[in-house]
C-alpha cells in the first residue's frame, strides 16, 4: 500500500487549505444561525388610527370606535388635507378614515356609501387597519342583507369579532433548527465542492508528475494496483470530508440530526460527495496543468453553488436562472435539501421526489464515470 499510504503523505500539506474552508464555512454558519435565532412568535400588532367623522354620533359609529380601541391607538388630527398628508408622510399615523355626512343612515337603509380613508402605501400596520376596518362593516352589511335589527346586529357584530382562534404551528418544517440544518447542508455545496475537487486534484496531479510515474512503472506495483490505491486514496480522502461536515452537523445541530430528516441530508450529502469525488478524478486526467485545474475548481464550485440556491434561496432566482441550474448536480443536492426540510409524514408519497433526486445525482455521477472510461481508453490508446 506504498501509494496509498503516500496519497495520505501528500494530504497532510493540504490541512491549511481544508482548515481555512471550513472555519470560512463555520464562521458563515454561525452568523447565520445568529441572525435568525428569533422563535417563530406571532401576535397583532397596534396601528395608529385617525377618525374623522362628519356624520352625526349613532350606535353604529361608537361601537366601530370601541372595536377599533381595542386594536389600534387613535390619534386626533384636525380635518384638513394639509395636516391630513403631514401625518401619513411623517408616520404620525398609519391609517385615516373620514365618515361622511348622512353615512349610518344611508348605510342602514343599504345604500352603496362609502368611507374614505387615507394610508402609508405598502405598511404591514396600514393593511392590519385596513383589515379591522373591512371586517367591521362587511360583517355589519351581511347582518343587513338578514334583515336584522340594528341593536342585536350590534350585539352580534361585537360578539363575532371576539371570537378568536388559536393557530399552533405543527408543521415541521416551521421548525428553526431544522431551517438552519438545511441551510447547513446548502452552502456545504460549496465547501464540499472546492475542497474536495481542488485538494484531490492537486493530490492526483502530483502521481501525475513524470519522474514519480517512471519510478511507479519500474517498481513491482502493476499500473492497475497503482490506479486502485489512488482511488482508494480519493475514496477515503472524500469519506473524510463528507465525515467532518456530518460531524459538524451534528455538534451543532444534533436534535434535528438524530432524526430520520438528519439521515435523509446526510444521505444526500454522502451521494453528491460521491459524484464530485468521480468529477474530480475526471478533470485529472483531462489535464495535467495545476492553473487550469485550480480555474476548473474555483469556477464550477462557485458557479454552480450560485445559480442553483446556495448563497441566495431558489426561491429568490429567476426561472431562467434555475432552468440553466438543472444541468448541475448542485441544484438537484439543493432542491432536494429544500424537500428534505418541508416533510412532515415519512411516506412513499413524500419520499419519492427525493429519492428520484437523488437518482438524478447518481445519474450525473455515472455519466462522468462513462467519460472518465472513455478518456482512460482513448489515452491507453495513444
Amino acid at each position: 500500500m506504498t501509494v496509498f499510504k503516500n496519497y495520505f503523505k501528500i494530504a497532510k500539506s493540504f490541512l491549511p487549505t481544508i482548515l481555512i474552508y471550513t472555519l470560512i464555512f463555520m464562521s458563515i454558519t454561525t452568523i447565520t444561525s445568529t441572525s435568525g435565532a428569533n422563535q417563530q412568535d406571532y401576535q397583532a400588532s397596534r396601528s395608529k388610527v385617525a377618525f374623522i367623522n362628519h356624520d352625526c354620533s349613532s350606535p353604529l359609529l361608537d361601537s366601530f370606535q370601541n372595536y377599533l380601541e381595542d386594536h389600534a391607538d387613535f390619534v386626533k388630527l384636525n380635518d384638513t388635507q394639509d395636516e391630513l398628508l403631514d401625518a401619513l408622510f411623517f408616520r404620525k399615523v398609519d391609517f385615516i378614515m373620514i365618515v361622511p355626512a348622512h353615512f349610518t343612515v344611508d348605510f342602514l337603509k343599504g345604500k352603496d356609501v362609502h368611507i374614505e380613508t387615507m394610508d402609508v402605501p405598502d405598511s404591514y400596520s396600514s393593511i392590519y387597519a385596513k383589515n379591522l376596518f373591512n371586517e367591521f362593516f362587511n360583517t355589519a352589511h351581511l347582518y343587513l342583507q338578514a334583515d336584522i335589527d340594528e341593536k342585536v346586529m350590534l350585539q352580534q357584530i361585537e360578539s363575532d369579532l371576539q371570537s378568536h382562534v388559536d393557530v399552533e404551528l405543527t408543521n415541521q418544517s416551521s421548525n428553526h433548527q431544522l431551517s438552519q440544518v438545511k441551510q447547513f447542508y446548502n452552502f456545504a455545496n460549496y465547501t464540499l465542492l472546492a475542497i474536495i475537487i481542488s485538494v484531490m486534484s492537486m493530490i492526483m496531479l502530483s502521481f501525475h508528475n513524470e519522474n514519480i510515474q517512471l519510478r511507479h512503472l519500474s517498481s513491482a506495483l502493476s499500473y492497475r494496483q497503482i490506479n486502485i490505491q489512488l482511488l482508494l486514496g480519493n475514496i477515503v480522502f472524500t469519506l473524510a470530508i463528507w465525515l467532518l461536515y456530518v460531524m459538524i452537523s451534528f455538534i451543532l445541530y444534533h436534535q434535528t440530526m438524530f432524526s430520520i430528516t438528519g439521515l435523509l441530508f446526510m444521505v444526500n450529502s454522502l451521494i453528491f460527495s460521491i459524484f464530485i469525488l468521480i468529477f474530480a478524478f475526471f478533470i485529472t486526467t483531462l489535464t495535467n496543468n495545476r492553473e487550469i485545474v485550480g480555474m476548473v475548481s474555483t469556477v464550477f464550485s462557485l458557479g454552480s453553488s450560485f445559480i442553483a440556491g446556495a448563497f441566495v434561496p431558489q426561491e429568490l432566482l429567476s426561472s431562467f436562472v434555475l432552468s440553466i441550474a438543472q444541468f448541475t448536480p448542485s441544484y438537484w443536492f439543493i432542491s432536494n435539501n429544500n424537500l428534505i426540510a418541508q416533510i412532515s409524514e415519512y411516506n412513499l408519497s413524500s419520499l419519492q421526489p427525493i429519492f428520484l433526486q437523488m437518482g438524478v445525482i447518481l445519474a450525473f455521477a455515472f455519466l462522468f464515470y462513462i467519460l472518465l472510461q472513455i478518456v482512460f481508453y482513448l489515452k491507453l490508446k495513444r
